[in-house]
Parts: structure tokens; sequence; C-alpha cells
């Protein structure tokens, strides 16, 4: 039986279920598909390949119902994730080798990419044979040849256009390899050879060759030609800089360039060390924070796609709620507490204070009457709602756990009879084991990368990262559980901005998707304050409330630093705070009371 939440690499899912599958997501990301340079950032799985799958113009086809002529701009895709040009070593070179090198590196891979790109559309490039044939002789070769190669072992007759582009493909990946390994060779300690092949950049091949690229009779024309530049993460930090550079450019009427990053940029700057600026150079989207704040959006999203998954795989057409069904018994008790926590706080001249006290109150007087029972680890997390909200703003973390659910069911329940929903212990248990592994196992990942202690230092970036976000989470809990007018809290709000230390650690946390950023107005209402979000994912794991963000925990960046390095210190400043609820944050010393 196919499994109906299966996640595939956007790469592999053919037009037709691309089509039929993705849930259009650009009335809340309308830069990316609109004409003009963006960056689209988000945690993995946020995302950001498939809408750049749907941009390609094979999908756009089955949208419109048109011919590629017809479509209202024309993209090639770039992945960086699977290149192998972004030798850091490169910085050895003398400044202007570096980056000729590396732009020639970074020309030519994406040049390749995007003729690749062309190759899916045979039949149209062969309807057009003598136009790319002259396009081979004329315009290509002839750039080649003002790059520095020769080209007169590339004059050849090929007797249909998609040879042609199969040519060009195969001489781009000539000219990069060639500097490939001649970078390889000189990296070798002493090693003094001069590189004597072809430099491209930019402005001199492949711009050019895009704008002629646009006149063929197959492409739309007078329209504009889309890079899709994915997980440009990847690329080194002159690399980097010389995207920007071509982002600085402004041809973004004839060719916008798209950039998506899993957070992790390198940098805004040029290769002169000059910044690009938003929005007079490009647009900057970022998926998380719109996710996070824009909650009922994203779950109408997510609706949207299981139920079209449930249609097209499993011929159900229900609704999600009842394919994920929460636990009824919690359900009917919380809605008890709901009712007298709502007959208690019954004022008749503030019509609104009894439901807003019991909205604030009924899941955590729940646990509490859970924990009083000694069986707080019951608390179950089934249910659609909840586990949109565990998701975070994260496609995958939806997707990836629904389709654990799935296979659980089949394992122990059998194929044999039609799935009409998943049952809630195997929501709840399969949920449960998901929080804890990304917040344990997936950290192997982090240690491999950041687990190195730097000299002097008593703990890793790793360690740190580890500390910050337990204690958040262990926060968060005794809040939750707290007779505090807020007890669903998710974020915290630092009235100053961290230091260098805690910035490079909240950066992390924001990168491996453990936190999302935002900003809030601050108390005084005389500015904002960063605002730095858990990821609800941690929901079941620190035995939290998902719903929604109803408060905000107010503190200076100095108590929280104290979590990178003593998570203890810092759970006694929490607690103080939480036992003296009525005190103010700001007047709290930071050694007072210890």
């Amino acid at each position: 039986m196919k499994n109906p939440f299966d996640v595939k690499t956007p790469e592999g899912i053919s037009a037709e279920d691309a089509h039929e599958l993705f849930v259009d997501v650009f009335t809340d990301f309308y830069q990316v598909n609109k004409i003009g340079h963006a960056f689209l950032n988000g945690p993995r799985g946020s995302g950001k390949s498939m809408m750049f799958r749907y941009m390609m113009p094979d999908c756009q086809k089955l949208s419109k119902n048109s011919s590629l002529k017809e479509i209202d701009y024309f993209s090639l895709y770039v992945p960086f994730k699977l290149t192998d040009i972004n030798y850091v070593e490169l910085e050895r070179f003398k400044q202007n080798s570096n980056i000729f090198i590396n732009e020639h590196l970074l020309t030519t891979f994406v040049t390749s990419k995007c003729f690749v790109s062309l190759l899916k559309y045979e039949d149209e490039i062969n309807a057009c044979f003598s136009e790319i044939e002259y396009f081979y002789n004329n315009t290509f070769l002839w750039h080649v040849e003002i790059s520095g190669a020769e080209i007169d072992k590339y004059k050849k007759k090929f007797n249909t256009g998609i040879e042609y582009i199969k040519q060009i493909v195969s001489i781009l990946d000539s000219m990069l390899i060639i500097c490939k390994n001649y970078c390889k060779r000189s990296l070798i300690p002493d090693s003094r050879e001069d590189y004597n092949g072809p430099l491209c950049n930019y402005l001199d091949f492949l711009y050019p060759l895009l704008l002629e690229l646009k006149k063929l009779s197959f492409m739309p024309q007078d329209r504009a030609i889309f890079i899709l530049a994915d997980d440009a993460g990847y690329l080194n930090e002159t690399q980097t800089k010389i995207l920007n550079t071509w982002v600085s450019y402004r041809t973004s009427d004839s060719v916008s360039i798209k950039i998506s990053t899993q957070l992790d940029y390198k940098s805004y700057l040029t290769i002169t060390n000059k910044t690009i600026d938003s929005p007079h150079d490009y647009s900057k989207v970022n998926i998380a924070t719109i996710y996070t704040t824009s909650n009922n959006n994203y779950y109408h999203r997510i609706e949207d796609i299981v139920t079209r998954r449930l249609k097209k795989y499993l011929q159900l057409d229900i609704s999600p709620k009842d394919f994920f069904p929460p636990d009824k018994e919690q359900v009917k008790k919380i809605k008890e507490i709901y009712d007298k926590l709502k007959n208690e706080y019954e004022d008749s001249e503030k019509k609104h204070t009894a439901g807003d006290a019991a909205r604030r109150y009924a899941s955590s007087e729940y646990l509490k009457f859970l924990k009083n029972k000694r069986s707080g680890s019951t608390l179950n997390y089934a249910g659609f709602n909840n586990l949109v909200d565990i998701s975070s703003g994260i496609i995958r973390h939806f997707l990836e756990p629904a389709s654990i659910m799935f296979s659980e069911n089949i394992s122990k329940n059998g194929a044999e009879n039609d799935v009409k929903f998943l049952p809630v212990n195997i929501q709840n248990e399969v949920i449960q084991n998901y929080s804890r592994k990304f917040l344990e196992d997936e950290f192997e990942s982090v240690k491999e990368v950041h687990g190195i202690k730097g000299e002097n230092e008593i703990l890793s970036k790793a360690d740190k990262l580890f500390n910050m976000i337990s204690g958040l989470g262990q926060m968060f809990h005794r809040i939750f559980v707290s007779e505090k007018k807020e007890r669903v809290v998710f974020s915290v709000a630092l009235y100053d901005n961290p230091d260098r230390e805690l910035a490079e650690i909240i950066d992390l946390a924001e990168h491996y998707g453990y936190i999302h950023r935002s900003s809030i107005g601050n108390k005084e209402g005389t500015g904002r304050c960063k605002l730095y979000i858990l990821s609800r994912t941690l929901a079941p794991y620190f035995r939290l409330d998902p719903n929604g963000f109803k408060g905000y925990k107010f503190m200076n960046s100095d108590i929280l630093k104290i979590s990178l390095t003593d998570p203890k210190k810092f759970e006694k400043i929490a607690n103080k705070q939480i036992e003296d609820s009525q005190a103010s944050v700001q007047q709290l010393n930071l050694f007072d009371d210890l």
C-alpha cells in the first residue's frame, strides 16, 4: 500500500505529481515567483526546494495548460548541494587569483546546470533545430573562445537540437573539470603551476548567453529567465560574495536570481566588500518566521496538503482531522476543566475574562492533574491540530512523522483492510519519539561539526547549544505548570542585544531549526525586542502545550547567556522569576538570590 506521506526530494518528483500535490504558497511568498532577485531562507524541510520544483517550466506548463512559450518566466535549476567547487583552500591563492578562479568555477558550474535544465524539453528544442545550431556556432562557441579556450575541436555538426545542447553541457563540464583539476594540483605544497585555461565570469559569459537563449523561439518571449540557485549555503565565502556581486548588477528584469539557503548564508557582501541591500538589490523571505507568525495560513496549507495526499494515494475524501483523530478522553477532560474555569472566572463587567482564563489555564491544569496522579507522561499529543502545531512551521516535521505513523499502523494492523484513520496510540508514540530524536539523535550531526572545543574553552559550541535549548525547554515547562498568568510560553524576548558568544549559539540554534527568530514590541512601547521562539517540535520532549504562542518571557541577554555554560544556575534564576511572578523581570539582579 502506498504511503501517502512519503517525503520525496523535489528533483525526484514528476511534473504531474508536483502539479497535483503542490499547495500554492506564493500568496505568502509573493517575491519568489515575481521578477527580481530574491533570497528564500528556511530550515531543512521547510519547502524551499518544492517551491523551486513547482516553478520549473514543465510544472508551469501543466499549471497554465499552455506551451513553454506562454509561461510567465523560464526557470533554470542550479542545485549547489552536490557540488564540489567550494574548496576552502583556494583562499590560499593571491586575492585576484582567488576571485578569478572561484568566479570561473561558479560561472561554468551554474551555466552547465542551466543547460542541463534544458535537456528535458527535447521536443521543443529539436523543433527549432536551425536556431539551436546557429546559437551553438555563433553565440556559445564565440563566448567560449573569448574566455580563453580553443574551439576548433568543438566545431562539429549534429543532427538534432538536443545533441547541440548535450555538447554545450559537455564543453562546460570540460572547462569546469580542467580548472578543478588545476585547483587540486595547486593545493599540493610547493606547487608553482600556472593556470592557462579559460576564465569565465557572469557579465562576459553567463549573462550574455542567457540573453541570447531567451531569444530562441521555444522560450517565452520578452519574459525573464529565473536562475533557481538551491542551497547556496554550500558555497565557500568567496563564491558567496561573487554570487552577491551578480545580485548587485541588478539584471533582474532579464535574469532574476532566486537563492535558497538553510539559514547558513555566509555573507551579504560583494567581492569589493560592499553590502547588497534589500529592497533595492533583492527581496528576502524567511519561511519559518512567516509560518510561525502566520499560524492560520500554515494550518490551512498542511490541511490542503494532507487532503490532496489522502485523495490521491488512498482515495479517501475525508477531513485530515478524521484521519488523525485526537485522544477523545483527554479532549473531554480538558473541556471539563475549561468549563469549570470559565464558571470560576465569570465577571459580568469583563465579558472576555472567563473565556481568556479558561483558554490560558485549561491544558496547564490538566497536566497538573496528571502529575498529581503520577502519570504526567501520559499527556497525549495525538490529533491533527496538535501535529500541525508540533511541526512548528516546517512541513517536513509534519510529513516525516505522519509517514512513520502510517507505516507503523500497517505493520501492527496489517494492510488487508483499508486505512481510514491512524490510531491515537500510534500517533502519540511516534510523535513523542520524533520529538526526542529531534533533540537527541539529530544533535549528533551538530556535534560532528561543532563538537570540538576551542583553545581554553571548557565547552564546545554544540555543548552550549544543547545547554541553551534544554534550559529554555525546562524553563517553559516550569512556567506551564506554574500559577502564572501566562503559562503557555515558547518565546524569549531580549531587552538588549546578545554578545558575540551568545549570538553565535543563537545563530546555530536557528540554523538547525531549534529556534525561530522574530521580533516584538518592547514593554515600554518605545521600540522592538528580538524574539527567539523555541521549536514546538520539542513540545512533547519538554511536555509543553504546542497550541499557539500565548506569552513571552522577557529577560536580559546576560541571563540567557548563563544557560550556555551553567544550566542549573539558569534554572535557579528562572525558578526565582516564576515564584516571584509579581516582581519585575527587569529588577532582577543577575547575582541576587542565588
